[in-house]
């Protein structure tokens, strides 16, 4: 005897007086669930773009040259040779080279003062959580003065460095070491090790730090000698105030020539957290065959751009099947 079964206008069926769920029923109510999940996981990616976006940007680190002593210096924009002079404004990304009688006074948006030496080599980061000054070569004295809306400025060599709101420092960074001088103010020093920066102390005005390669710091309560006999004679003195004053005659960078290997060798061996971003920068100068045959003689000090000179041959998959078939009919 068969059982009957008949489907109720809600949906339901009967069998032996007791409502049972449709498979139909199951099914859309599984289908409900995968949907109900997909909205969830929608939500929260929504929820995390928004709160991304509502992070205070890093305001990018810019300023105007209002002192330039000792003649032109050198402006590696993007991937041109550009000379500087006065009144140039100095962007985010931008690396300043001087030469051996120069002094620049820069006005920094926000109100902090900047002062790079003679034969010095400093990148204003164009990527980075904290405004940084990058020091590979040469003297810097910053003159920060900070405020709620001001972020605090970072300037580090490759081995010291040191971060603050409300300070005066300076650093020399050689082949040797790096020194800094806390002339006054509270700041916070920083230890570079291999492709990490890391906090280390508090520091306090006219200690002096000194760190050899790979070595601990070695702190002292006043500048050395050295230091002080070494230390531009600009920089005994406060930076200018007029270096804050906005100039009545802006100028622009005047562009020279395009970059050599020679004269971005030493950023592209830069530790490699600092140089992110210059495979897009500078890619367009492997056009060059001068060019591209130095970067290629020294690829093992840049490994990031080894598949951008040799790009890896496209997987058998992409290749169309009767090119496939010959491949593979071809002897070895």
């Amino acid at each position: 005897m068969r059982t009957l079964y008949r489907v109720s206008p809600a949906g339901m069926r009967q069998c032996g007086g007791q409502q049972m769920t449709t498979v139909a029923q199951r099914i859309r109510f599984r289908r409900c669930d995968v949907k109900h999940v997909q909205r969830i996981a929608l939500l929260a990616v929504v929820l995390w773009v928004c709160l991304a976006q509502a992070k205070t940007p890093v305001s990018p680190l810019s300023g105007v040259v209002s002192i330039a002593d000792g003649g032109p210096f050198t402006i590696i924009r993007q991937s041109a040779i550009c000379a500087g002079s006065k009144g140039v404004t100095l962007l985010a990304g931008d690396i300043i080279e001087t030469g051996t009688e120069a002094f620049l006074a820069i006005g920094l948006t926000g109100g902090s003062l900047l002062g790079i030496g003679p034969s010095s080599q400093v990148y204003i980061m164009q990527r980075a959580d904290i405004p940084t000054l990058i020091v590979l070569r040469g003297w810097v004295k910053a003159d920060v003065r900070g405020s709620a809306r001001v972020e605090a400025i970072r300037v580090i060599g490759t081995r010291l460095g040191i971060q603050s709101q409300h300070a005066v420092v300076l650093i020399h960074a050689d082949d040797g070491l790096d020194t800094i001088f806390d002339e006054q103010g509270s700041a916070t020093l920083l230890l570079r090790e291999d492709a990490a920066t890391r906090t280390d102390r508090a520091t306090q005005p006219n200690e002096f730090f000194v760190r050899e390669n790979r070595e601990a710091v070695v702190i002292q309560q006043r500048p050395s000698a050295d230091f002080v006999a070494g230390m531009p004679i600009a920089f005994r003195d406060p930076l200018p105030e007029e270096a804050a004053a906005p100039l009545q005659k802006p100028a622009e960078a005047k562009r020279v020539r395009d970059v050599t290997y020679a004269d971005i060798q030493s950023w592209l061996t830069m530790p490699r957290d600092w140089r992110s971003g210059f495979i897009a920068r500078f890619r367009g100068r492997l056009k060059d065959s001068a060019f591209f045959a130095a970067m290629d003689a020294h690829l093992t000090q840049f490994p990031e751009w080894v598949p951008i000179l040799h790009p890896p041959p496209p997987p058998d998959e992409e290749l169309p099947p009767g090119a496939r078939r010959s491949a593979e009919a071809t002897p070895h």
